[in-house]
């Protein structure tokens, strides 16, 4: 009686020591089939080994979850291709029209009248919104990922010099005194025309943003080289970490001369070409510092 006892009672541990390392298993492949799945994003369910009411409610929940997700992706995904066609029908038909406003004010300067001044300051105001509706169609290529590097062998300080040429007169209009440390030449291999862009975003920025003092300075080692835009501020930074954020702009319900583009579309350039951009403040300076690798 007492060996049946034994043999009955080790068989029942076996027992549930099989079940229980059976609905161990079960569980471990289900994590596993669940992580090939977020990887895989297939469509196919998640489905058990094993017939145990638990298990099979999990893997439901499971199964529900995904369905619920891939529905959203999709949704927003359509919502997304929406979107960048509705921005790209938008600046378009804006495009034209400037061009002739911009015409017409352009015809009516030539003239000798008395109303010269307004003229002017029509043509100010055409040039923003031109100037808006370009930083709009770049943001625009940036979300169609349709921006494709072409790098060559670029001279980085050459090329900062003759941006930083085009701003001269708007600089020393709004009394900016320059430093610049631009001797040494820096030759990297990248994409001049999207350099280009990076430099004006980052320089309209100083134009905006900035007051009585401008310092730029290229400078490198074997391994990296770096671009450094550091100006006045003209107003305290109330957030700096959201200034590479889209469409994020301080005091924009005082002013209208920000799109909050200009710094995100630098970062996000900066990135594409393979280097980072960083924003610094020290005290009443605001930093901007790049780096690229050297070639």
């Amino acid at each position: 009686m007492t060996v049946l006892v034994i043999l009955l009672s080790t068989g029942l541990c076996f027992l549930f020591a099989f079940l229980y390392f059976r609905q161990k298993h079960a569980l471990k492949r289900l994590l596993m089939d669940i992580e090939a799945k977020k990887i895989s994003k297939t469509n196919l369910l998640l489905t058990s080994r094993i017939q145990n009411t638990e298990v099979e409610k999990v893997i439901k929940v499971f199964n529900l979850l995904f369905e619920e997700l891939r529905e959203t992706k999709v949704a927003s995904r359509q919502e997304q291709e929406t979107l960048k066609l509705a921005l790209h029908n938008i600046t378009h038909d804006i495009r034209t029209p400037l061009t002739v406003a911009n015409g017409y004010t352009q015809q009516l300067l030539r003239k000798d009248t008395s109303e010269k001044s307004i003229v002017e300051k029509i043509q100010d105001n055409i040039r923003t919104v031109s100037g808006r509706l370009d930083i709009l169609l770049e943001y625009q290529n940036l979300l169609e990922q349709s921006i494709e590097p072409i790098f060559q062998s670029v001279n980085l300080t050459e090329l900062v010099k003759q941006e930083l040429l085009q701003y001269y007169d708007a600089l020393q209009e709004k009394n900016f005194n320059v430093d610049i440390d631009l001797e040494q030449a820096y030759i990297i291999t990248n994409d001049a025309d999207l350099l280009k862009r990076i430099m004006q975003n980052i320089f309209g920025n100083v134009l905006k943003h900035g007051r009585e003092y401008l310092q730029v300075r290229v400078s490198g080692t074997q391994e990296r080289i770096q671009l450094e835009v550091i100006n006045r501020e003209r107003h305290p930074i109330k957030n700096l970490e959201k200034l590479t954020t889209r469409f994020y702009s301080e005091n924009m319900s005082k002013t209208e001369d920000s799109s909050g583009l200009g710094l995100y579309i630098a970062r996000e350039l900066t990135e594409l070409t393979g280097g980072y951009l960083i924003i610094q403040e020290k005290e009443d300076l605001f930093m901007v510092m790049l780096d690229w690798p050297h070639s």
